[in-house]
């Protein structure tokens, strides 16, 4: 009777574990092998295509991207060939004659020679009306307006500017200060020059700038006897 019991456990336990084997391998070639149809259905979509107004702001976007490549290789191009220079000018003498100053108020004739040098050799330049003044310590004292001219190419033009100071009224800081400069011999002057010009290159005219030019010390001398320095003067477009 034991030995009957004990064979039917044992068949009992055989017949468990060789569920429990067939299971599990059923699992593993479930879980192993992928369904196609299901990969099939999960596939990312195809990339949707560009519409036309996507296509036409790429079109725009290179053609001013061609635009501004071409119009920097001409701007170069020109500036190879023009090859522009900077515009120089200096006061080559100042002189003051007829000078009055009595309770503040001053009277006197400045003497200028300014000196404009064009270096191009294919740029021109065409003068409207030059505005010349003189200063002491930022307040204008004397001011006239000169002829308009033409300037050449690789010229230089010596003008004449005779500037008169009528009656101009000054503060009891700036006359005592101009008394004391008049018996060193020479006054520390600011010249300023105003013009609007235009560039000839070629047959063709440019557009208009504003010249402004700033000399500054110039050493008006109050005797003709002595030397004069030359000033040298710095532009602003």
């Amino acid at each position: 009777m034991p030995k009957l019991v004990g064979l039917l456990v044992e068949q009992n336990i055989l017949h468990l574990l060789i569920l429990y084997k067939t299971t599990s391998f059923t699992y593993d070639l479930n879980t192993t092998k992928p369904d196609p149809l299901k990969m099939a259905n999960s596939a990312p979509p195809p990339p949707a295509a560009p519409s036309p107004a996507s296509k036409l702001v790429r079109i725009i976007v290179v053609v001013i991207l061609a635009l501004i490549v071409l119009l920097g290789l001409a701007v170069l191009i020109t500036w190879l060939i023009i090859k522009p220079k900077q515009l120089v000018y200096r006061i080559d003498s100042a002189s003051v004659h007829n000078f009055n100053l009595k309770n503040n108020h001053l009277n006197a004739t400045f003497d200028l020679l300014i000196k404009a040098h064009n270096p191009n050799s294919r740029i021109s330049v065409y003068y409207d009306p030059i505005e010349v003044s003189v200063a002491y310590d930022g307040q204008t004292i004397a001011f006239n307006t000169l002829e308009p001219f033409h300037q050449p190419r690789r010229n230089v033009t010596r003008l004449d500017a005779t500037l008169v100071a009528r009656d101009a009224a000054l503060s009891g800081a700036l006359s005592r200060d101009l008394r004391v400069q008049k018996k060193s011999g020479n006054i520390g002057l600011d010249v300023r020059i105003k013009a609007r010009i235009r560039f000839k290159v070629g047959i063709f005219k440019l557009k208009h700038h504003t010249l402004r030019i700033s000399c500054s010390p110039v050493k008006v001398q109050m005797s003709s006897l002595k030397n004069f320095e030359t000033a040298s003067c710095d532009l602003d477009w």
